[in-house]
C-alpha cells in the first residue's frame, strides 16, 4: 500500500465536513482495497449529486488519512 501525503491544506467547508466523517473508525471497512474498487466508488461518486462532490472527496481523503506516523 502506498500512503499519500497531501501538497495541500483541507480548507473548504465540505470538504473538511467529509474529511471528518471519512476519519470515523464506523466507516474503515468502507475503504475500496483494490484500485478497481477505488473507480468503483469515485463513480458512485460521480452519480451522486454535483453539490456533494467536495463532500465526497474529503470523505475518501479521510479513510486513508492515518495519525500514524510512517
Amino acid at each position: 500500500m502506498t500512503i499519500l501525503e497531501l501538497p495541500f491544506d483541507i480548507e473548504h467547508p465540505d470538504v473538511k465536513a467529509g474529511f471528518r466523517t471519512g476519519q470515523q473508525a464506523i466507516y474503515h471497512d468502507t475503504r475500496p482495497d483494490t484500485d478497481m474498487e477505488l473507480v468503483k466508488f469515485m463513480r458512485d461518486f460521480m452519480a451522486d449529486e454535483a453539490q456533494r462532490l467536495a463532500y465526497n472527496v474529503g470523505f475518501l481523503l479521510g479513510l486513508y488519512h492515518s495519525d500514524k506516523p510512517n
